[in-house]
């Protein structure tokens, strides 16, 4: 059943406003789930987040009615949205008592592979990129944790790595290459003998961050990853002065309406001739031009999508979102912390977590929801799992179900 329900819940297949197959599924098997999230560190602190959220989406919906159009039907589809994305999470965590780590993540990315859409738009445009190279980066990697063989796990994350390079995936190459830099750095000998505080690893995974971005900017404007990757990325060089902000420059929009609006908007609410003339002021504050149907009808036709998952739980759920995104976040970085430091975290788990916190700030909720369900549920903490401090070994992904890794 577990298996069943997770590739559902990947799948993704909606029945009306929102709701998925699997939504529904979580929804019916919540006496099974809910019970287990008091053996994992934070669980219910997301939860009751999480819910609090979705109230305060409705209230400010409602504070808005005076002077904004409302749409219940977006009201309801966000709504369902985040209920589900917090079902979801503690279902996963519930597979976990009955899995393995690595057995979540691979019907996990089985149902993704069954749900990739070969009809969309940007699928024709780029197969891999946006249809297939997350299921089977899943799925591959889920299979080498199985094996037990870390070197397996770091060969398998340097072929997607490469590919990544040859297929005009700039932000999967750079996440792809930080995750081989952990995996080897958890290879090194003498790694399990010490101990190190969570404070220094994060610094130290920071650190790291920063060089590999840095590389890996250097490599695309180069011409290693394509002419039309080089050309595009200096174009957007070239416009805004950052490449980040050339390529995402929904983050200056989102960043003008937060000082228009400072308390965020509710999940029903349809942006007014102001609030679209305010976050089209800061896309040209960064030379970009916002008089174009992506703007008019993606980022603002009769809703707010911000392309941030930060942005998007902020416009929809306000403060009370970015709550919940906090409360995400520590939850995640402790959790993967510990493992890291004491040697037992998996690549596909780190993999998830740097695909995350690269998707809170550029990456649209819809899209990023399957990738929060499986991040976030497979490297939360059990509450038998010391921390990093302790330097003691930690159950992390499928360590439950593994020979010794070499």
């Amino acid at each position: 059943m577990a298996a069943v329900v997770l590739v559902l819940l990947a799948m993704r297949t909606e029945i009306q406003s929102g709701l998925t197959i699997g939504y529904l599924l979580v929804a019916v098997l919540s006496p099974l789930w809910i019970p287990a999230l008091r053996q994992y560190r934070g669980a219910r602190l997301l939860l009751v987040a999480g819910l609090f959220a979705v109230g305060s989406g409705l209230w400010l919906t409602e504070s808005f009615t005076a002077t904004h159009e409302t749409s219940i039907g977006q009201m309801l589809s966000l709504s369902i949205g985040l209920l589900g994305i917090l079902g979801g999470i503690g279902f996963v965590l519930w597979c976990r008592t009955v899995l393995s780590d690595a057995q979540v993540a691979l019907w996990f990315g089985i149902g993704l592979l069954l749900g990739v859409t070969p009809t969309s738009e940007l699928f024709l445009t780029n197969p891999w990129k946006f249809g297939y190279s997350f299921a089977l980066t899943l799925i591959v990697l889920a299979l080498a944790r199985q094996t037990g063989r870390r070197w397996l796990e770091f060969i398998a994350v340097m072929v997607f790595t490469v590919i990544a390079a040859f297929t005009d995936a700039r932000s999967a190459f750079a996440i792809l290459l930080l995750t081989s830099v952990l995996v080897l750095w958890q290879m090194r000998p003498g790694h399990r003998t010490r101990t190190v505080s969570t404070a220094w690893l994060v610094l130290v995974v920071g650190v790291l961050t920063v060089v590999v971005a840095a590389i890996a900017q250097a490599l695309i404007l180069d011409g290693a990853l394509g002419q039309e990757t080089q050309l595009r990325s200096d174009a957007q060089l070239q416009t805004s002065g950052s490449l980040i902000l050339g390529g995402r420059p929904e983050a200056a929009a989102t960043a003008a309406l937060m000082l228009h609006e400072p308390f965020g908007f509710g999940t029903g609410t349809v942006p007014s001739g102001e609030d679209i003339l305010a976050a089209k002021s800061g896309l040209s504050r960064i030379g970009y031009d916002p008089d174009n149907n992506y703007v008019d009808i993606y980022m603002f036709g009769g809703h707010i999508e911000l392309h941030s998952i930060v942005g998007d739980l902020w416009a929809w759920f306000g403060l009370p979102g970015l709550l919940f995104t906090g409360v995400l976040v520590a939850v995640v970085l402790r959790g993967v912390a510990a493992g890291i430091a004491s040697g037992t975290a998996s690549a596909v788990a780190i993999y998830l977590v740097i695909r995350l916190f690269w998707a809170l700030p550029f990456g649209p909720v819809y899209s990023s929801s399957s990738l929060i369900i499986l991040g976030v549920g497979l490297v939360v903490m059990r509450r038998s799992q010391p921390s990093a401090r302790s330097g003691q070994p930690a159950r992390t992904i499928g360590a439950g179900a593994l020979r010794p890794t070499r």
